[in-house]
């Protein structure tokens, strides 16, 4: 139930003035609701404190009234079965209201006592009018005193300092989409900002839902910086400026040749074709990237621009390195130069290093028997030594064709926070075929 709860919570939330209205609906109805957990929610997204004010007290007086009509229905029966309103408790009540009529309305936001109040004066068929805008007083008082008593716990809570390094607590935000751009957003930034990632840890880019916390976390951001492509991006980004108007947005890919995802399965199985978005696992494209991400950095804190053009050289000589390495790597003759792997991932990696990457998914969806056997006679004839994994997929089709064809499923993790050690593992898996584990090399 609790589950449920918290899903409804979160879903009106996501529909924000709207939700906010429906949930002090319910709260004010005959259902348990507590609307108060919306309104927090929405004012920390960035939603304008009056317009919660107002969605509230018009909705919860709305549901206030629905109780005013059951008891003014005079199905004292109903009442106590559906209801949960004891017989004796409605007589208390209209014994009380006797003599004060409909602006008793006013206290029927009193916990407990409210809904009672609500049907006795429609036992009683006071004034509706009356009834009304007593009610809306009484309502529009309550949420406004919860209104200030939310934003004084948001601003205590804001300045509370947390569990970070020193100064951390005081440093601005960049919130990025992945762990990569973390890693490089991290290395130029150093401490100017304080850098937070979007899709946690072992979690799909591709399908991944921020959570309500995230939005609120995203709003006090200074900028998102986007991987560009990724479909979960594509997604939400409308719902992420419309969450945070003044959020800063920067495409870390911009200036990137972007290519198809699969262009190796021309001749399997007809497959639709699109952009791929793992620009990052490129030592070629992560020169576009350092270099974006420099530019938002000088935008966003023009007293610093020699700062940060300092580190981007640094790191830019970094991911030549990597690059160099790697070409080194490849240039062996007599390697394997195809390799299968569950998401297509490596695209831009198999480009730029003379591979053939070769995905087992099928437009994001698991292969149907006729692609497996397709992918078993692939595996066969292009001589793949390595199937490789992600750790965010499931391994079970990995596993059956490399049970069928004696190859070697090994994982990696292209979403890796640190990229150089990640791009120089996976070179060493696909040069060895996942015969023996990779060699550590600090870059």
């Amino acid at each position: 139930m609790d589950a449920f709860v918290n899903t409804l919570i979160e879903l009106l939330t996501d529909w924000g003035y709207v939700g906010l209205f429906v949930s002090a609906l319910l709260a004010g109805s005959i259902i348990p609701f507590s609307s108060e957990l919306v309104m927090m929610a929405l004012i920390q997204l960035g939603l304008s404190p009056v317009g919660c004010l107002v969605a509230a007290t018009l909705g919860n007086t709305v549901g206030g009234m629905t109780c005013y009509y059951i008891g003014r229905l005079g199905k004292m029966e109903w009442i106590a079965r559906y209801l949960k309103v004891k017989h004796d408790k409605l007589e208390r009540t209209q014994r009380f209201l006797q003599g004060k009529g409909a602006l008793m309305g006013f206290f029927a936001f009193l916990p407990f006592a409210g809904e009672a109040i609500a049907i006795a004066l429609g036992l009683m068929r006071s004034n509706v009018w009356f009834t009304a805008l007593s009610m809306l007083a009484g309502k529009l008082l309550r949420y406004a005193a919860m209104l200030l008593a939310m934003e004084g716990m948001i601003g205590a809570m804001s300045g509370k300092p947390s569990a970070t390094p020193t100064g951390e607590a005081s440093r601005p935000i960049i919130t990025v989409s992945i762990e990569p751009l973390r890693y490089f957003t991290e290395a130029l930034a150093s401490n100017r900002f304080t850098v937070v990632s979007m899709v946690p840890k072992g979690s799909a880019p591709e399908s991944y839902d921020p959570t309500p916390q995230q939005l609120v976390g995203l709003s006090r951001s200074r900028a998102y910086f986007t991987a560009g492509h990724l479909p979960f991006e594509q997604a939400w980004m409308q719902r992420f400026r419309d969450n945070a108007p003044r959020l800063a947005v920067f495409d870390t890919s911009a200036g990137i040749p972007l290519m198809d995802s699969t262009p190796h399965q021309e001749h399997g199985p007809h497959r639709g074709h699109a952009i791929d978005p793992h620009t990052w696992s490129s030592a070629v494209n992560a020169r576009y990237i350092v270099a974006n991400i420099t530019d938002a950095l000088m935008a966003l804190d023009t007293l610093h621009r020699a700062e940060y053009r300092h580190r981007c050289d640094s790191l830019q000589q970094r991911v030549m390195r990597v690059d160099s390495l790697l070409r080194v790597k490849f240039a062996q003759p007599g390697i394997h130069r195809a390799f299968m792997i569950y998401h297509p991932a490596l695209t831009y990696f198999a480009r730029d290093y003379g591979l053939t990457q070769i995905p087992i998914e099928a437009d994001g969806k698991e292969p149907a028997p006729a692609r497996m056997k397709w992918m078993i006679e692939t595996c066969r004839r292009e001589q793949v030594r390595v199937v490789l994994v992600q750790p965010e997929f499931d391994r079970k089709n990995a596993a059956i064709i490399a049970r069928e064809t004696g190859t070697n499923v090994v994982p990696v993790n292209p979403l890796a926070y640190d990229w150089e050690a990640e791009m120089l593992r996976t070179a060493d898996i696909l040069l060895s075929g996942g015969t023996r584990s990779p060699t550590e090399i600090q870059p």
